[in-house]
């Protein structure tokens, strides 16, 4: 799926297992509609990790805006500082959080791909041959690859939208801050192993090695909310 808007709220992170069930069915069923009926919101995605992921990397969460300036408007903010109960129930059991406002460098794709996954890049070294515009320049040999049905490319921003707000207070109750994305890269593709190969491809290219900086997770897709979703409940 093209990315709608400028600019994107990436997160990553796993949940307490004995709220699993209770995190999807809150995330679908108030947390994305409620962010999404935002002025500026304009798509919400939810992915699960495929089977054998981290359990602290399992879910991959995205909105999509007009502008990065979305995620600071007066409107969000009052949301972040007045979360539900359920909200604060949830994030109290979350595990080992990343959130990040990216504004989007690159976004190629035909539809939308059931697979998804990302390479996230933690550290502010970011090597001259890792920078996205080098990345991006790979796209149209992703996208001749079978399978593969989409590539984006995002830039972090740590001096955007990092401020304490309730929920932020929350989502750290198990002992871990949020974490921030410096870039990331976002695959999709019609089966997990035509994803292998193009991020295996992706990696060897640009000489990519897994560390604690650069993390590498396969998800399947659950969830996607639209505006007009919204207006049609």
């Amino acid at each position: 799926m093209s990315l709608l808007g400028s600019a994107v709220l990436v997160n990553w992170g796993g949940i307490v297992k004995s709220k699993e069930k209770e995190f999807n069915e809150w995330h679908s069923k108030e947390h994305m509609p409620e962010r999404i009926s935002l002025p500026g919101f304009l798509r919400g995605l939810r992915a699960v990790g495929v089977p054998g992921t981290d359990l602290n990397h399992k879910y991959f969460m995205m909105y999509e805006a007009e502008r990065k300036e979305v995620f600071v408007s007066t409107k969000y903010l009052e949301k972040l500082n007045n979360p539900t109960e359920w909200t604060k129930e949830i994030l109290s059991n979350y595990l080992s959080p990343s959130r990040t406002i990216c504004s989007v460098i690159s976004s190629k794709s035909i539809g939308i791909g059931t697979f998804i996954s990302t390479i996230r890049f933690l550290g502010n070294n970011i090597l001259n041959s890792h920078n996205v515009e080098n990345l991006k320049s790979y796209t149209p040999k992703i996208l001749r690859l079978n399978g593969i049905t989409g590539m984006h490319i995002i830039l972090g921003d740590s001096s955007f939208g990092q401020m304490n707000t309730e929920e932020k207070k929350y989502r750290s109750l198990q002992g871990l801050n949020d974490q921030l994305v410096s870039q990331a890269v976002i695959i999709e593709g019609l089966n997990y192993r035509s994803l292998q190969t193009a991020i295996n491809n992706f990696k060897k290219n640009y000489s990519i090695k897994e560390s604690k900086n650069i993390i590498t997770n396969f998800y399947v897709c659950q969830n996607i909310l639209t505006k007009e979703d919204i207006l049609n409940q």
